[in-house]
């Protein structure tokens, strides 16, 4: 690998400083001066019909200026992608509890309360849909307002076809046939979502939220209100975490903001408490999977059914793209002669769920990498080692039917947390009796992940730079950064390719006014999409500069070498970088260049399950140990081994950071975040009741990183930030089996799950919540 001067060395992140000293401001940092508070009427009930809404008594509280309903937007609020099934306030039924009905402007927070507070509203109560298994019943309540008859409560159903399982499991040596559950998991970000709008004297409409694509939010905000683009502005403020969930309640509080803003002519807040936070947004889909499993009896993987039934929730959001990740991964990374997978995901009453870290492949792998373990101990073989004998390799076939024709080193990953961990020799040691009630286990997972969109959608990105008069260099980008550290890859990257001091580079915040559009912040699309469109703009502009300086040396630019600031000419001449954009603007050349990279088309049929869904994969593996108290049921993690496949690494302390917190949360998946509904009531609104990993519940991480330049990458990198969360908990719970000889496949296995076989809330507990919620 070519040595270089920024790359894959230590920097110091970007927004750093501001951050740790608090003067990066958040949405809910800003104030202006008479600026009101906007607070959001949310429904009681999981299932009803609005029969009669009069919003006009919160007019006549003290302090409130103005109130909302569905009827103050274009097409009573309609939005959403890619089912167009979402509202920035309900109309006609609420479909989950916390779903958004009405909203009001006021002075105070006070004011703003009690204005939602005295809006009537009456609701005609609705059966529930709550369990998934039920949803497409013939007789099941409709959830959707739909006009295609006879889908019901089918949100999307997704195929992959290679080749013809049936014959060839009817043949293996050894099957394994089993079903694995998923329950919903929270963001958990710092910060909670919100938005300020800001109306313009000549009509339009400036909002700064904390949302993952600021032009998405712009496009929604110019559908719902009715204004014309080039009158609304989204500018994207520091965010607090988002791991995936702020893009549609993002949407929804921009919507709801900018509409008040506009009503009142006067600058509207919006940001949600805790306990709203918990009732509005989405999470993780919960899925069940069922996977059928078959190979040889000398160790060979032949074939794979798999079936997932996934809880859409009572929209649509990003589930169908979940799914479909999840449906192209959901026999993992492995060879075999035929798969196929049908998946459904169905409208119920539970909340609903939306794009997460990882983006259903966490689900799909966690019940792979445990069939997987299972199969390897029905054969008794060594879990790694069976692995290695069926991973995917260089030139492998996928389980979707495709050529992996990228260098893969899930082998070397696999190898690299065996030593690092001390497998072999814990795994013999925990294998022979253990006494007591403390028992030890070591388990093993592995993973691949599709880079970015895949067959998702168009896949691109646009990077501006322009040198200015004072000699500095503004970088702007459609992507935005959320804490994933983009900003500072971006300016790692123009700065190595430009050749100049890094301390010249600045990087705007998002803008929609200022950037150019790039499609959607997810799928960990940033460094590879955005990465490689910021080397491309610097390459336009390091063109512009040695023209200038080949002018001055009279020269072919092709003569010229850098060292630094400096350009030589053939003859050892010197010009400085400043001296050279002089003579750039002498010229009349321009110093500003946009730079465009778009991801090699490959195509994915939707309708036959086949194809190429994904240009490239990023491959890992971990290793985690566990001591299990048989008696209280709780799961004490003694240490993680992770390694991963991700070509070079750009910016290596944002790169570890990502895998530190990828395993904390995958931690929290596997064994304490249990975000349940009964009856369409959630259990959990706060973090007292929604337990997520505390420091002492993260055991040391031991983080490893194989580096291989990767052909299409920005000097070689690939997408790490999901990755790093997908098989933290199947690998958790494979050491839960060996240290208790028990296998439970459901997440998470919380101590109630170790101890009764099930989590499953007693019929009173949803009264605790009602009477949280003030219904009971």
């Amino acid at each position: 690998m070519t040595e270089l001067k920024y790359i894959g060395k230590r920097s110091r992140p970007e927004d750093g400083l501001e951050k740790v000293t608090g003067k990066a401001r958040y949405v809910g940092d800003y104030y202006l001066p008479e600026m009101l508070y906007a607070k959001v009427l949310r429904s009681p009930l999981p299932h009803a019909r609005i029969v009669k809404l009069d919003a006009s008594p919160a007019l006549q509280v003290p302090g409130v200026l103005a109130v909302i309903t569905a009827e103050d937007f274009i097409n009573h609020s309609n939005f959403g992608w890619p089912v167009k099934d979402a509202y920035a306030l309900a109309w006609k039924k609420v479909r989950y509890i916390g779903d958004p009905v009405a909203a009001v402007a006021a002075v105070s927070e006070e004011s703003a309360r009690a204005g939602i507070q005295a809006i009537l509203i009456q609701y005609e109560a609705l059966p529930v849909v709550s369990d998934i298994h039920h949803a497409l019943d013939p007789d099941a309540p409709i959830i959707p307002d739909t006009d295609a008859p006879g889908t019901g409560n089918l949100t999307n159903s997704h195929l992959v076809r290679f080749g013809d399982p049936d014959p060839i499991l009817e043949n293996c040596d050894v099957v394994l046939e089993e079903t694995y559950f998923f329950k919903h998991q929270e963001h958990a970000y710092l910060e909670t979502e919100g938005a300020l709008a800001i109306p313009e004297q000549d009509g339009g409409l400036t909002v700064y939220a904390n949302d993952q694509s600021p032009f998405i939010n712009r496009d929604n905000l110019v559908t719902l209100l009715g204004l014309p683009v080039e009158k609304v502005r989204v500018i994207q403020a520091y965010v607090g975490g988002s791991f995936g969930g702020k893009d549609d309640i993002g949407y929804q509080s921009s919507a709801q903001a900018g509409a008040l803003a506009l009503k009142t002519q006067r600058p509207v807040r919006l940001v949600l408490t805790r306990t709203e936070s918990f009732l509005a947004s989405y999470r993780r889909e919960a899925m069940e999977i069922k996977i059928k499993l078959g190979a040889s009896k000398d160790g060979e993987l032949k074939a794979a059914k798999v079936n997932l039934l996934v809880d859409s929730g009572g929209y649509a959001s990003m589930t169908p793209l979940c799914s479909w990740r999840a449906s192209v991964h959901a026999a993992g990374a492995y060879r075999y002669q035929a798969v196929h997978v049908d998946t459904k995901s169905v409208y119920t009453n539970n909340g609903y769920s939306g794009a997460m870290r990882g983006f259903g492949n966490p689900q799909a792998l966690g019940a792979i990498e445990q069939a997987v373990d299972e199969l390897a101990y029905q054969l008794k073989r060594d879990p790694i080692d069976f692995r290695l004998q069926n991973c995917l390799t260089t030139g492998d076939v996928a389980m979707t039917g495709n050529t992996v024709n990228q260098t893969v080193n899930l082998a070397e990953c696999l190898r690299m947390v065996q030593k690092r961990s001390d497998w072999d020799r814990k795994r013999s040691l925990y294998a022979s009796n253990q006494t007591g009630n403390l028992r030890r286990g070591i388990g093993v997972a592995c993973y691949f992940h599709g880079s970015s969109l895949g067959g998702e959608g168009a896949d691109y990105a646009t990077t501006t730079l322009k040198i200015e008069e004072d000699g500095l260099i503004t970088l702007t980008s459609g992507l935005t950064d959320y804490g994933q550290g983009s900003r500072t890859v971006f300016m790692l990257i123009a700065a190595e390719e430009l050749g100049i001091d890094i301390a010249r580079i600045r990087i705007m915040r998002p803008d929609t006014q200022t950037g150019i559009e790039s499609g959607p912040t997810v799928a960990s699309r940033s460094t590879m999409v955005g990465g490689n469109a910021t080397r491309v703009a610097a390459q336009r502009l390091n063109q512009v500069l040695y023209w200038a300086a080949a002018k001055a040396f009279h020269c072919q630019p092709n003569q010229i070498h850098r060292q630094g600031d400096l350009f030589y000419s053939p003859n050892e001449e010197s010009l400085k970088f400043d001296e050279v954009t002089s003579l750039a603007r002498q010229m009349g050349l321009s110093l500003y260049v946009q730079g465009k990279w778009q991801m090699p088309i490959f195509t994915w049929n939707f309708d036959t399950g086949t194809g190429v869904p994904y240009h490239c994969y990023t491959f890992g593996a971990q290793v985690a140990e566990v001591e299990v108290n048989l008696e209280s049921g709780r799961t004490r993690m003694l240490g993680v081994w992770a390694a991963h496949d991700g070509g070079r690494i750009i910016f290596p302390q944002g790169a570890s950071g990502q895998m530190y917190g990828g395993v904390a949360m995958g931690i929290g998946y596997a064994l304490t975040e249990h975000f349940s509904y009964h009856q369409g009531y959630p259990q959990a609104l706060n973090f007292h009741d929604y337990h997520i990993p505390r420091a002492n519940d993260v055991p040391p991480i031991d983080c490893n990183f194989i580096q291989c330049d990767h052909v299409d990458g920005p000097f070689g990198a690939l997408n790490l930030a999901e990755p790093m969360v997908i098989s933290t908990a199947p690998a958790i719970a494979n050491a839960i089996f060996q240290a208790t000889g028990k296998r439970w496949r459901t997440f998470p296995l919380t101590p109630q799950v170790i101890l009764k076989g099930s989590d499953n809330p007693d019929l009173d507990t949803s009264n605790a919540c009602k009477k949280g919620l003030g219904l009971a």
